[in-house]
C-alpha cells in the first residue's frame, strides 16, 4: 500500500492522484475514439466536465447514505469530525457511474448531443476510468481482499483493475462499434462489469457491505444486468440476424449514385 507520496514534504493521496490519472486517460482515449461516434473534441471535452462532476457527487452521495444506513444510529455518527472524514473519504463507483451518466446526458440534451453516441462512448470510458480507480482503492488500502493465511489480504483491487483493463484492451482490439454497428455499447459494458463485480465481490474482506445473503454491490450488479438485458431486448439486437448488417453510413455509401 502506498496512501500518500511526498513532493518536497507536501503529502499527495495516490486515491485522489490515480483518480486524476483515470480522467486524463478517459479523456484521451475519448478523443481518439470520438472519430468513431461522430463526436467532436468540444463535445468531449464539455461532456468529460460534466461527467466527473456528475461521478464525484454521485459516488459520495452514495457513500454518505451508505454510511448513514449503517451507522446513523450510533452516537459519534453525527459530529463535525465524522463527518469530515465520511466526506473526504472515497466514494461508491456505482453511485459515481450514475452520477456521470446522468450529468452527461443532461449536458448532451443541452447540446443536442446525440445520446447513443454519448452512451456508447461511455462503455469505454467507464472500464477506462475503473482500471485507474481501483488502483488508487489498492494504494489507499480500502475495498481490500480476504485475509489469507500469512495475514495479508487478497489483492482483490488489482485484480479488478486488471479484469476492467483486459475488457477495455477486448473493446480496443475488436472494435464492436464497427463489427456490430447497431448494438448499444452501454447495456454490454453494464454486462460485462456487473458480473465481473458480482464474483469479484465474493473476495471483498472488508467491513460487511451486505444485505441479506448478497452485498449491496451485488444486488447493483443484479439490477444492471437486469436492465442491460431489457436494454438490448428494447433495442432488438437479441432477436435479429447479425450477418452483412451494415451501418448507417455504409449503407449511405451503397446508395449514392456512380
Amino acid at each position: 500500500m502506498l496512501p500518500f507520496i511526498y513532493i518536497d514534504g507536501y503529502p499527495f493521496a495516490m486515491y485522489s492522484l490515480m483518480a486524476l490519472f483515470g480522467i486524463v486517460f478517459v479523456v484521451v482515449l475519448a478523443l481518439i475514439k470520438r472519430k468513431a461516434f461522430d463526436l467532436r473534441k468540444r463535445d468531449i471535452l464539455r461532456l468529460a466536465t460534466y461527467a466527473t462532476i456528475g461521478a464525484i457527487l454521485g459516488a459520495k452521495l452514495f457513500s454518505v447514505i451508505g454510511q448513514i444506513f449503517k451507522h446513523g444510529t450510533e452516537p459519534d455518527f453525527w459530529t463535525a469530525e465524522n463527518w469530515l472524514y465520511i466526506t473526504s473519504a472515497g466514494g461508491v463507483f456505482y453511485g459515481g457511474l450514475i452520477g456521470g451518466l446522468g450529468l452527461a446526458t443532461l449536458r448532451a440534451k443541452i447540446a443536442r448531443i446525440e445520446l447513443e453516441s454519448v452512451f456508447n462512448i461511455a462503455a469505454y470510458a467507464g472500464l477506462a476510468f475503473q482500471s485507474f480507480g481501483r488502483l488508487g482503492c489498492y494504494c489507499a488500502g480500502c475495498c481490500y481482499g480476504i485475509e489469507l493465511a500469512d495475514g495479508t489480504h487478497f489483492p482483490v483491487q488489482l485484480f479488478e483493475a486488471g479484469f476492467c483493463f483486459t475488457a477495455l484492451l477486448v473493446f480496443l482490439i475488436v472494435k464492436p462499434e464497427r463489427r456490430w454497428p447497431d448494438i448499444p455499447l452501454l447495456p454490454v459494458y453494464m454486462i460485462t462489469y456487473s458480473a465481473g463485480r458480482f464474483i469479484l465481490e465474493f473476495l471483498r474482506g472488508d467491513a460487511s457491505r451486505g444485505v441479506w445473503i448478497l452485498s449491496t454491490s451485488q444486488w447493483i450488479a443484479l439490477v444492471l444486468i437486469t436492465v442491460a438485458l431489457v436494454w438490448l431486448k428494447k433495442s432488438g439486437f437479441l432477436h435479429k440476424p447479425h450477418k452483412n448488417r451494415l451501418s448507417k453510413a455504409q449503407k449511405e455509401t451503397i446508395d449514392l449514385p456512380g
